[in-house]
């Protein structure tokens, strides 16, 4: 009768199931290591996906945020500007009403005149040199075609600012064409364009207001938004740190009871070899 103790099935088995602590542990270390639970397409490939979806969406907010400041800075800019330009309507509306005045002596007229000037062509001034980049914000060139801002990570999420950038220039969007100053009735004629002028601007300014309002309020969603979508990214990728380790142990306390159950495995074939008779 022969036999064969070559191979011991219990020493296999052993081995195989010391094999798969082995990879186990070796994830879970990974898992530690990086701090994602999920590594690769193996750890779960749907939540991979979703999780590579949202990374998408945070980044997507994330450069949103950074676009949303920049139209800020450039209705900040045009705010600045605009109220720079209503100071000059006020300083023109001063002339105009000291114009009106029957006593002014021709000198007098002149003296309105080249200070009416003067505020008009700073007005023109500010209108044309407003810029940002390379873009004229003042002078009515951006307010036909459309001035988007893309405010979201998504497709659709734009918002157009081109309604900000009316003309502002005085002769044309503000409609201040009386531009002498040598009767009364030029200024009584001044003093009611200043009006309408400074009602044009002050419509600009809301206009401007409202703007920076809507995107104050997208900034704060941005925000929230990038939050809340990063939290759920994290509850579904990263590593809950208390539970792996718990694992961590408890495969290397596997790990070492596996090492000794296939020393001993190894050793029963060797037991009964030495039990023949030689």
């Amino acid at each position: 009768m022969t036999l064969n103790f070559s191979v011991s099935t219990t020493s296999l088995a052993i081995e195989g199931i010391l094999n798969n602590t082995n990879s186990e542990l070796q994830k879970s270390m990974k898992r530690l290591a990086t701090g994602y639970r999920i590594n690769s397409a193996a750890d779960g490939a749907a939540d991979l996906a979703i999780s590579s979806t949202m990374d998408g969406q945070i980044r997507g907010y994330s450069v949103a945020t950074t676009n949303v400041q920049q139209g800020l800075s450039i209705l900040g800019i045009a705010d600045n500007s605009l109220q720079n330009i209503m100071t000059h309507l006020q300083n023109i509306r001063e002339i105009a009403i000291g114009a009106n005045n029957t006593s002014n002596s021709s000198s007098d007229f002149a003296n309105y005149q080249t200070q009416l000037q003067a505020e008009i062509a700073s007005i023109n001034n500010v209108a044309t040199s407003t810029k940002f980049g390379s873009n004229v914000l003042l002078n009515g060139t951006l307010s036909g075609a459309a001035f988007n801002i893309q405010v979201g990570p998504n497709s659709g999420d734009t918002m157009d600012l081109k309604t900000a950038f009316a003309d502002n220039q005085a002769n044309s969007g503000l409609s201040l064409t009386q531009n002498t100053l040598a009767t009364t009735t030029d200024a009584g004629t001044l003093l009611t364009q200043t009006d309408a002028a400074m009602a044009t601007l002050s419509s600009n300014l809301a206009t401007v207001g409202g703007l920076e309002n809507r995107l104050n309020d997208q900034l704060s969603y941005i925000s929230t938004a990038s939050t809340n979508v990063s939290a759920a990214q994290s509850s579904i990728r990263n590593t809950d740190v208390a539970q792996e380790t718990a694992n961590l142990a408890r495969l290397q306390i596997l790990q070492q009871a596996g090492a000794y159950a296939l020393a001993q495995a190894n050793l029963t074939p060797q037991t009964a070899y030495s039990l023949l008779p030689r």
